[in-house]
């Protein structure tokens, strides 16, 4: 992959939209990082196809989300499109053999409701009518269900809401790992067959299959990048995985910058990698992000009793962020759906389905208040979050336990003071 000299200035372009409604800020986003892609991309083309004409490049595409060409050629051709002056950088296609998914089925039968619908107060804001209506969450993990239960009504449909980029499959389906499935269910499921483990019951749901065997492949996670962002623009994207190494990998922060950009909630999951500290892992760690130099919104693990889900990874962040994980959320003895079959759940832990309740939140949040922002909704999440050990954010608990009724509370202050 290569990336070219030329990208979009993003801070400098919110700050030309910041008084816009939502949807045109996301519009623009896009239209500008399109367009910048479209014109440096088309004034390297002579050379791509002369290169191809001469045997040296094979393929090439182009991506929006970040202003980079994916470039299948000859050593000798690489050589040729680095020595470009609109290259500044070229990295090869890796796929890490270790798993990247942050949660693990258990072979448990499973209750049949969640208790961890009841400890964030998810049923409150169902009493007052808020259930994800009219929002979407997207998911780039090992593929989802559309004939499961809990997700077969509320899969949005359409060439817009369904990714495969390997090509195997032309309609929503998960592998045996289930991972896809079983976080989208704690986000979004329906409530239905007499289970109930969905925080956002109401939202529609859209997946790319990027991490087909559980595997990070870096031109995957592209691909899966850049059509959230040009083609699926959900409201909430849950990156229930990281990288497997320790510390602090920035390589994935011009993707996320994208999508904060474009009002795409990113939630990440913490990782499963303590419970010793330091053992944060990227992207969930990551810290200077648009717009304002902010953190992700990393999601750790709580124990069914209230302490820390043991394997959740734990501050500090590598990357320097003020509060690794930002919050935690239910994340062992949960029940998930699983793709067996459409009446299939197993018994869940990790913070992949943690973070899978906290995009369920913020889907709740964002029925309530459309025209919230990226900025507004993690402000409201961890605001309104339950302080958990000692006063204040720790490594541990972040700034504390999702609570929602607490969060809309504090996103109904931010919204009022917004007003002009």
């Amino acid at each position: 992959m290569a990336d070219l000299n030329v990208q979009v200035d993003l801070p400098r372009l919110g700050r030309a939209l910041a008084w816009r409604r939502r949807a045109d800020r996301r519009a623009s986003v896009v239209a500008a990082l399109k367009d910048v892609a479209r014109r440096s991309q088309a004034a390297l083309a002579p050379f791509l196809d002369e290169a191809r004409r001469q045997g040296l490049v094979h393929t090439w595409r182009g991506f929006a989300a970040v202003n980079r060409l994916l470039v299948e050629a000859t050593p000798a051709g690489i050589a040729a499109l680095a020595r470009r002056p609109e290259v500044v950088a070229i990295v090869g296609e890796t796929e890490i053999s270790g798993p990247a998914l942050a949660a693990t089925p258990e072979p448990e039968p499973p209750a049949r409701t969640s208790w961890g619908i009841e400890s964030v107060g998810a049923p409150e804001l169902w009493h007052r009518g808020l259930d994800g209506t009219g929002v979407v969450v997207g998911i780039i993990d090992s593929g989802a269900s559309a004939t499961h239960e809990q997700l077969a009504g509320s899969f949005r449909g359409g060439a817009r809401s369904w990714l495969d980029p390997r090509g195997r499959s032309a309609a929503p389906q998960d592998n045996w790992l289930g991972h896809g499935t079983g976080v989208l269910s704690c986000a979004v499921g329906r409530n239905t067959g007499g289970v109930t483990l969905g925080v956002a019951p109401g939202a529609q749901w859209i997946a790319c299959a990027g991490l087909p065997e559980g595997r990070y492949n870096n031109v995957l996670a592209t691909v899966c990048a850049d059509w959230m962002l040009t083609q699926a623009q959900p409201d909430v994207l849950v990156i229930a995985w990281v990288l497997p190494t320790a510390g602090c990998d920035r390589s994935l922060q011009p993707l996320v910058d994208a999508w904060r950009a474009a009002e795409i909630l990113p939630v990440f999951a913490a990782g499963n990698h303590g419970p010793a500290a330091g053992t944060d892992r990227s992207p969930a760690n990551y810290f200077g992000l648009y717009p304002g130099g902010r953190a992700a919104l990393s999601v750790g693990g709580l124990a069914r009793g209230g302490g820390p889900y043991a394997a959740n990874s734990r501050g500090p962040s590598s990357c320097g962020a003020p509060a690794f994980p930002v919050l935690v959320a239910p994340a062992e003895d949960l029940p998930a759906a699983f793709p067996l079959a459409p009446s299939t759940y197993v018994q869940a832990r990790g913070t992949s389905h943690a973070a899978g309740f906290v995009a369920g939140a913020a889907a709740l949040l964002l029925q309530r208040h459309p025209e919230a922002s990226v900025s507004e909704l993690e402000d409201a999440l961890a605001g309104g979050a339950t302080d958990l050990g000692g006063p204040g954010p720790d490594g541990t608990f972040g700034y504390g336990r999702l609570d929602i009724p607490a969060a809309l509370a504090r996103l109904d202050l931010i919204r009022t003071r917004r007003r002009p």
